[in-house]
This record gives C-alpha cells, sequence and structure tokens, in this order.
C-alpha cells in the first residue's frame, strides 16, 4: 500500500539530536538497562510486544528482575535501585514521563520528540526528559494505546487515550508528525469548584447564578472556546446545576467529565464505536438530558434533533474560533456530513432554533481561563447577554 510504502522510507528533513542523559547514574544507564532487558526477554518472550501489564504480570516481572539485579556484578549497588525503577517504569509505566507525572503543579505534559515542555499555572516552559531515542516514545505511545484498546502504528497513526489516572493522552507518530509527539493533558486532582471560578475571576457571582438558572430552566447550551480553554471544566460546572434526581447521559470520545450525580450513564467511544453511534444509542436509555463533551463531526445532527425530540437542556462544547456566528457555522458544516436533503443555511436555521445558549471562553496569555461572553441564541440572531469588558463582566439586554 502506497501509505505503508511512505511509511517505512519516512526520514525527517533534518537531523534529530537527542539529548544525552545527565549526572553519574547516567554513564551506565542504557547499556545496563538493555542487558537486563535481554535477560528479562528471556522469561518474558512478549515484553517487547507492547503487551498489557496487569497487577499480577508486573509482580512477576519485579521478582524476575531483582534477581537479575542481585546478580549483575557489573552495576554499582548504589545505582541498583535506580536503573531497576527505571526498567520497570520504561516497560510498564511511562518511563521518563513518570516523574512529571507525580508533580502536582503540572497540567500539562507535551513532548516533541527529543523536546519536552510543561504547563505550570498556565504558563508553558521547557523541561528535561530523558528519552534515548525515537523508538523509545513510540514504544511508550504504542503500549499506552494498547492498554485502551486501540490501535497505533504507520497506518493509524494518531490515538486519543485515557491513563488509569484520567489523564488524557493524545499520540502523533510518524510520517504524519516529522518526529514522535505525546501530549498529556492531567487529570485534576480534584474538579474545579465554583469557588475555584470565582476566585479565580473567570466568572462572577451573578454571571453564575444567571447560567445555573439558564440551566434548570433546561435551555441547550453550547461551551466553545478555543485549544485549552476549559470547555470540559466548565461543562463540568454547569452540570452542578442539574437536579440530581435527573437522568444523565455524557458521551466522550475521552472519558474527562466525570460528574457526581448518581443516576448518570457514562459513555466512552471505544474502537468502532464513535461518539455518533453513542448519541444514538443514548437516546434508548431514557435520558432526562444528554451531555456531549465536545461535538466534532456528524453526531451534531443526531444531537441537534435529540434536543428537539424530547431531551432540552441538553449541553455540549465546540472547538471554535469565536462564540457568535462561527460556532453556529461550525456546528452546521459537521451535521452537513451526513443531512441527506439538508442544505448549509437550513441546518443553520435548526440550530438557531434548537440552540438558546452560547457561553464562549479564552485562555489568556498570563493563563487564566475565564468566560469572554455568553450570547442568546435565537431565530433572530444572536444577542449578548454577558461580555467582557477588559476589567469586569457586564450584563447586557436584561430583559
Amino acid at each position: 500500500m502506497e501509505g505503508i510504502a511512505m511509511a517505512e522510507s519516512w526520514r525527517p528533513e533534518k537531523e534529530v539530536v537527542w539529548p544525552t542523559a545527565v549526572g553519574e547514574a547516567a554513564g551506565d544507564l542504557e547499556p545496563t538497562l538493555a542487558r537486563w532487558r535481554q535477560q528479562l526477554q528471556q522469561e518474558f518472550p512478549q515484553v517487547l510486544a507492547h503487551l498489557v501489564w496487569d497487577q499480577e504480570k508486573i509482580q512477576r516481572l519485579e521478582e524476575t528482575l531483582d534477581i537479575i539485579v542481585d546478580a549483575d556484578g557489573e552495576c554499582p549497588s548504589h545505582l541498583r535501585a535506580f536503573y531497576r525503577r527505571s526498567l520497570i517504569n520504561r516497560l510498564t509505566g511511562l518511563g521518563p514521563l513518570d516523574p512529571l507525572l507525580l508533580d502536582d503543579t503540572i497540567t500539562e505534559i507535551m513532548v516533541n520528540g527529543p523536546q519536552a515542555y510543561v504547563e505550570r499555572n498556565g504558563v508553558i516552559e521547557p523541561c528535561v526528559v530523558e528519552f534515548v531515542d525515537s523508538e523509545e516514545i513510540q514504544d511508550l505511545a504504542r503500549r499506552v494505546a494498547n492498554r485502551a484498546g486501540r490501535e497505533l502504528n504507520t497506518e493509524n497513526p494518531l490515538c486519543d487515550a485515557r491513563l488509569s489516572d484520567g489523564s488524557r493522552i493524545h499520540c502523533v507518530l510518524p510520517p504524519v508528525s516529522e518526529v514522535p509527539s505525546i501530549t498529556i493533558r492531567r487529570a485534576q486532582s480534584r474538579p474545579l469548584r465554583l469557588a475555584d471560578y470565582l476566585r479565580n475571576g473567570s466568572i462572577n457571582q451573578a454571571m453564575w447564578e444567571d447560567l445555573a438558572q439558564l440551566v434548570v430552566k433546561r435551555h441547550n447550551i453550547i461551551v466553545a472556546g478555543g485549544a485549552s480553554t476549559g470547555k470540559t471544566s466548565f461543562l463540568r460546572l454547569l452540570a452542578t446545576a442539574i437536579d440530581s434526581a435527573e437522568r444523565l447521559v455524557t458521551i466522550e470520545d475521552v472519558r474527562e467529565l466525570n460528574l457526581d450525580h448518581a443516576n448518570t450513564v457514562r459513555l466512552e467511544a471505544f474502537r468502532q464505536f464513535t461518539v455518533r453511534d453513542l448519541v444514538v444509542n443514548a437516546l434508548r436509555m431514557r435520558p432526562d438530558r444528554i451531555i456531549v463533551g465536545e461535538v466534532r463531526g456528524s453526531e451534531a445532527l443526531d444531537l441537534i434533533e435529540a434536543m428537539n425530540s424530547g431531551h432540552p437542556g441538553s449541553l455540549c462544547s465546540v472547538h471554535s474560533a469565536d462564540g457568535g456566528m462561527r460556532t453556529i457555522h461550525r456546528l452546521a458544516r459537521m451535521a452537513l456530513q451526513r443531512a441527506v436533503g439538508l442544505t448549509f443555511d437550513s441546518l443553520v436555521d435548526q440550530i438557531m432554533d434548537t440552540i438558546e445558549v452560547i457561553v464562549y471562553l479564552v485562555r489568556e496569555p498570563g493563563g487564566r481561563r475565564r468566560v469572554d461572553m455568553v450570547m442568546d441564541v435565537s431565530p433572530d440572531g444572536l444577542k449578548p447577554r454577558w461580555r467582557w469588558s477588559g476589567s469586569s463582566f457586564e450584563r447586557v439586554n436584561v430583559t
């Protein structure tokens, strides 16, 4: 196949330089790990095959490695524990990324081949991550995909998955990217609460009370914004205004919402079961409301139809450059993918007749995420309800 041939012949446009490890422990690290790994291979023939490690296999691996380490006369005794943990992490964890996942100040981890960055307090900064080469990153990415029941290879070089702690990981392999790339959005140790939003100046009390009433009154609401503006977290906040007696169905490509409502069915796309499949099936589950983590494709039409057929008060997020008509048009273009016999303009009209509120979020240069505008939507057009003045939130068009 042409795609496979392309992948096999792929080479970076320029030489990629991988950093060498630093410190005393680095000198013999790779030769030692390679030696131990070869011995483990005899005991675990599949150790290089990206298999899924369960707790029993990990325990057996560690016991076998202990024997190998104790018998190794070449490795200095004071480095054995560090080397042992490094190999265990590479085989069963996220290797050099594991220490970053233990740092609660880090909210996002970005690996671009030999370069790595983290986000702290909304600010991106470089960091040192000691990957040996491109293959080690690809091994890690494939292992994560395997655990999540997803396929990642040269024919399917893109993957979204969820780590055991709830963090979201996105992997990209060549030939789509010049070097393998991994992006991890850390799961919050606890969900952001209303008090956090108020303290950060992301909203104010009056705006929240207004939005909460719109949720209670079962308005159909879209949360829109660019990348990393906090759309999912804000959806979760809005859902706290829903009566605990209501039955909710949440639908996500990778589960992140994790609502506290008792009567909630959490659906997550898996292999051939797409978000659209889940939206269609959610209608048979007697939901009071449907909440879609992010609308990305043709499921837009099914969600709009659901909102119009007995499921008002549904919520979703949309990646959009602004919170006005571009959001409406983006939804219409997604719905048009499977809207047989419908035109773009007719879909826009249907959406304007269905969606009642758009909340648009932004991320400021300093890292703060906040509401920029709240828009009322009707067949007559869009009207601002709340807006950011540059220093405070203003209520407009009070009726």
